[in-house]
């Protein structure tokens, strides 16, 4: 059984990822005032055009989620957010993560030119994530920056993993991967397989990358260039959308089964609660099997 404690509504916005199907889409800002928990208002969408100028589309509504039961539809243009002009991506993510989770708005989309008004009640993705717990990881190939190892978190040969969803705008993430660390190498102490760390990156200039990984302590990897909608894949290129204010954690037991997957916002009131809940799952995921 997946690992769980009594998941307070904080858990669960992650960053966008395809979870055997699942797609979940965060863009790459937030609202401008510092999270006060790492689990913002959900509304369920990937973006068209993140971190563009250009007006924020609907590029798929995710299954069961605010915005598909509302009835988005890809190919929509968000106009407004609860009666505020949205002019892109970024300002939408901040309109969404200025509500609280139940919080039921209008949203104005064009729709083949026309104007249309529905209205959704926003959520958090507990409900979602659920789907993700206790299945196994699909086979990936994740490159390191440095070295060139492929790392294939399916098959992890009795070793568990954290991995860190990096977006190096998320300044105060880099320390958290550090103190993933840091327990992990408490943890070998204790006995039992060592806890494999990495973080991954959506980036795809070389340059970038290698300086992402002169400041983080752990080894950076690029997400996967190969997957393909529908494909299930975990960190296909196109579906790893960083957040910057928040890092997505997901935790592989030694048997390569996600057991925890959720965000983590450093500057958040609850950024130690979340940490725990971390530790705590990793702890386990490394007892399965033996």
């Amino acid at each position: 059984m997946a690992f769980e404690l009594a998941r307070r509504p904080v858990i669960g916005q992650i960053l966008g990822v395809r979870w055997a199907g699942l797609l979940v889409c965060v863009v790459a800002a937030t609202a401008a005032a510092a999270p006060r928990a790492s689990n913002p208002a959900f509304l369920g969408i990937e973006m068209r055009n993140p971190g563009s100028p250009d007006p924020c589309m609907v590029g798929a509504a995710i299954a069961d989620s605010p915005a598909d039961l509302a009835g988005l539809h890809t190919g929509d243009v968000v106009v407004a957010f609860d009666g505020a002009p949205i002019a892109n991506c970024t300002a939408l993510l901040g309109a969404i993560t200025a509500h609280a989770p139940g919080d039921l708005v209008p949203i104005k989309l064009q729709r083949f030119g026309a104007p249309v008004v529905v209205k959704v009640q926003l959520s958090t993705r507990d409900a979602l994530l659920g789907k993700v717990l206790g299945k196994p990881v699909r086979e990936t190939h994740l490159v390191a920056v440095d070295g060139g190892t492929t790392y294939d978190l399916s098959a992890l040969h009795g070793q568990p993993a954290i991995v860190g969803l990096y977006n190096p705008a998320c300044v105060e993430c880099a320390p958290l991967l550090g103190k993933f660390l840091a327990w992990a190498r408490e943890r070998a102490k204790k006995g039992g397989p060592v806890p494999l760390v990495l973080a991954v990156s959506s980036a795809e200039s070389v340059d970038e990358l290698r300086a992402m990984q002169r400041s983080l302590d752990v080894p950076l990897v690029s997400s996967e260039s190969g997957g393909r909608d529908g494909d299930g894949s975990l960190f296909s290129r196109e579906l790893v959308i960083s957040d910057a204010d928040r890092l997505g954690v997901v935790v592989i037991d030694v048997r390569g089964t996600v057991q925890y997957v959720g965000p983590i916002a450093p500057d958040s009131d609850d950024a130690d609660a979340v940490l725990e809940e971390v530790f705590a799952a990793a702890d386990q995921a490394s007892r399965r099997g033996r």
